[in-house]
């Protein structure tokens, strides 16, 4: 299996940028690789990507430079475990609260003695079996394979202290959006009772020497930085969005200063 440049990166306290992309497209992976991003994060959970349409989309983040991480639509090892044997760097498990659903994650992840994952050394992450010994691709796995747990409820926040005791998990990463929703502000989360839960979440997962993560509008990573959280992501529709007004407002300008 590849050496995972994402764990590297955030093992070594550095901030990671992904991109979000719920729709399958391997030459949007590249470009996004090629502009130098840090991973991308292929949804499974709210698009139209399946574990057949993923697997260009590995090679495409492959051949790029950018981790492919992938999120499952639900917690279970049936789901998760197919998009690892397509390549997958890692997986970003959605709507774990508590200690026994994040434990369960990194089991469905991790082979053994870390996990229970059942064992493929014919696939793409153990190079076809072409090369090197079953026991081989199991531990190199192991220290590869990303674990990503998002927090999206209050329930979460409230386990917090235990979430973060658990063995496996390389990010812990809080999720606003449905965050936001459970307390009762869907769509609000900038509010700042929302935001109170953000940054309490962040201080217990820092205080235990973990890794934390956030979705929060850009006006809001610098604070987020200076907390110490190092994982973040934006979405290829934002991205567009932005990129498409500032070029359309450039170029209109133009056009209306040259009397067009």
């Amino acid at each position: 299996m590849r050496e995972n440049t994402l764990k590297q990166k955030l093992d070594a306290g550095k901030a990671v940028f992904g991109v979000m992309i719920t729709f399958p497209s391997a030459p949007v992976v590249e470009m996004l690789g090629a502009l130098g991003f840090d991973w991308v994060l292929i949804d499974n959970e709210h698009g139209s990507i399946t574990v057949d349409n993923s697997e260009d989309m590995v090679r495409a983040a492959e051949l790029s430079g950018i981790a492919p991480i992938v999120r499952p639509v639900a917690n279970k090892p049936e789901i998760i475990a197919p998009f690892l044997d397509r390549g997958a760097w890692g997986v970003q498990v959605p709507h774990v609260n508590t200690a026994g659903e994040a434990r369960a994650a990194v089991d469905a992840v991790k082979y053994y003695p870390e996990g229970h994952r059942g064992i493929f050394s014919r696939g793409r992450p153990a190079g076809y079996g072409f090369a090197g010994s079953t026991s081989d691709y199991v531990k190199d796995a192991n220290a590869n394979t990303l674990v990503c747990l998002m927090l999206e409820e209050v329930e979460a926040i409230e386990n917090l202290e235990d979430l973060v005791t658990v063995d496996g998990v390389d990010v812990y990463f809080i999720g606003s959006g449905d965050l936001s929703q459970s307390m009762g502000y869907p769509g609000q989360n900038t509010h700042p009772e929302v935001q109170a839960q953000m940054e309490k979440g962040v201080k217990i997962i820092r205080d235990a020497g973990r890794v934390a993560g956030v979705s929060c509008p850009d006006n809001l990573v610098p604070k987020f930085l200076g907390m110490g959280v190092q994982y973040f992501h934006g979405n290829v529709g934002t991205l567009l969005q932005t990129s498409s007004v500032d070029y359309l407002n450039a170029m209109r300008a133009s056009a209306s200063d040259a009397g067009m």
